[in-house]
């Protein structure tokens, strides 16, 4: 039997995380945020302490973490993450972690262990480069930094300025696109969205389209 996998990459802020769990859901696929197994795993370095640039501490941290996702919410050792995965200090400690390569390998077993005989859509930052480089549909969805901005901003509680949010973002795109390992670039056959003018239906029109071009 044939399974489908749709993987969406693109910016922080570009509307991967809505997008995805509302085409999951249209198309009765599982949902997958690699993003948030990202901030599950910063939440458990961060309640241990950890010295980020020791790899033995940070491989113990990471032998004793069951990261789960139910639903749309992350479960680190059975309690309820999620609310904490947003907090302004877990955004700002993403992308110090996210280039670790044991880290990175750790969430990249992860979410193939998910996806194995299930259809999936999975969206984050190299979903459509190096964990599912063979998916049926890759998108690379985008939108203009300031939108981009606005939807931090609103999505973190408003606990900085819109204008901190934006000169973060821009620091994060920065790092995304020029870390060493695993860098944000769009992959040569994904299908590009960008979601600056679009309405969320018609956002999910497009990528419905595309993906029966490729079933």
């Amino acid at each position: 039997m044939k399974h489908y996998q749709i993987a969406l990459d693109g910016p922080a802020g570009a509307g991967k995380s809505t997008l995805a769990k509302k085409l999951a859901a249209q198309l009765d696929f599982i949902y997958i945020n690699s993003g948030g197994i990202y901030r599950s795993i910063a939440v458990a370095l961060r309640d241990n302490n950890t010295d980020i640039t020791d790899l033995k501490e940070v491989a113990k941290v990471l032998e004793n973490s069951r990261v789960v996702q139910k639903g749309s919410r992350m479960f680190l050792n059975g309690q309820d993450i999620n609310d904490r995965c947003y907090t302004q200090d877990i955004q700002n400690f993403v992308p110090l972690i996210s280039p670790i390569h044991i880290i990175r390998e750790a969430s990249t077993k992860s979410q193939i262990l998910t996806a194995a005989n299930n259809n999936i859509v999975i969206e984050g930052r190299d979903t459509t480069t190096v964990v599912f480089p063979n998916a049926t549909l890759k998108v690379f969805v985008t939108a203009s930094q300031e939108l981009r901005a606005q939807r931090r901003w609103e999505q973190s509680g408003k606990q900085i300025s819109l204008e901190e949010t934006l000169k973060d973002l821009i620091k994060r795109d920065s790092a995304d696109m020029n870390r060493s390992e695993s860098p944000l670039k769009q992959a040569d056959d994904a299908f590009v969205l960008d979601t600056t003018n679009l309405t969320e239906k018609e956002a999910l029109d497009i990528l419905i389209s595309e993906f029966n071009k490729r079933k």
